[in-house]
């Protein structure tokens, strides 16, 4: 699938992001990732006070609305313009537009951001796992981080995928999944998934200090079945899933069942 392509679909996603958004946030799920996130974000902010984030592949928003009204200059980038559009609107609606700036830009390529501008790059929700080159991506968000700063990041965990495509549906495919990292989707968009080693590695690469490496709410598949959603309803079932990420998340045994991987790096 081309970039372009690529970005028609996230453009028509666009308004289901905008207008989903409320009842996403009344999800136990939706709250569950959001909390198992902040859980990594907020010790990190005494360390840059006032300081400038990038939400990189941020779709409509996630985190502008909590950071800027905390005093943080922000930036938001994606390569949809729709999505620019609905987290602008957002930010009008909701009052902290005065605090952000908006870029279309592609992961892969942050090429209008200049080197060591940000103290810190927050990009949730996979989009290295969507891009065309994951290691390229977090090269680019080590680029524009200051030494001292952090860059966050989830991917998709080619283990977890290879093991929840089997139980669905047996087939080959998992070896390619597990060989390749690649796994194409229904509307032909394109996996790119990593293992936690991989992760490390691609840091590592980037002379990065890997500071965490976690599974995001360990237990949780994306997006949520039903079934799992329903059993959230349960406040015993919910309180368990958040002990579960604050207890076990940081374990190799947890990290490797995850579906999806976060990374917390700094920059010496």
């Amino acid at each position: 699938m081309t970039t372009e392509n690529l970005r028609t679909i996230w453009d028509r996603k666009a308004e289901d992001h905008a207008t989903g958004r409320e009842c996403r946030s009344q999800k136990r799920s939706s709250q569950l990732y959001h909390d198992s996130w902040w859980r990594y974000i907020q010790p990190l902010l005494s360390h840059i006070p006032n300081g400038r984030i990038l939400e990189a592949g941020c779709g409509t928003g996630r985190w502008a609305e909590h950071l800027v009204p905390m005093g943080f200059d922000m930036v938001l980038s994606d390569f949809s313009p729709n999505m620019l559009v609905k987290a602008q609107d957002y930010a009008e609606e909701k009052g902290f537009i005065k605090g952000v700036s908006f870029e279309e830009l592609d992961v892969c390529d942050l090429h209008t951001l200049e080197s060591e501008s940000f103290d810190m790059v927050i990009s949730t929700g996979e989009p290295i796992t969507l891009c065309s080159d994951p290691q390229k991506a977090i090269s680019e968000y080590c680029r524009v981080v200051r030494r001292g700063g952090y860059v966050l990041c989830d991917a998709g965990n080619r283990y977890r995928r290879a093991y929840d495509n089997f139980r669905a549906s047996p087939s080959e495919q998992v070896l390619q999944i597990l060989e390749t990292g690649e796994y194409v989707m229904n509307n032909g968009m394109k996996l790119h998934l990593l293992g936690p080693g991989e992760l490390t590695a691609i840091f590592a690469s980037q002379n990065m200090e890997l500071c965490t490496l976690a599974g995001v709410t360990p237990m949780l598949c994306f997006p949520p079945d039903p079934k799992l959603e329903k059993g959230m309803e349960n406040d015993a079932t919910y309180q368990a899933m958040i002990t579960m990420g604050q207890k076990y998340a940081e374990q190799p045994e947890m990290i490797a069942l995850s579906s999806r991987l976060i990374a917390v790096a700094r920059k010496p």
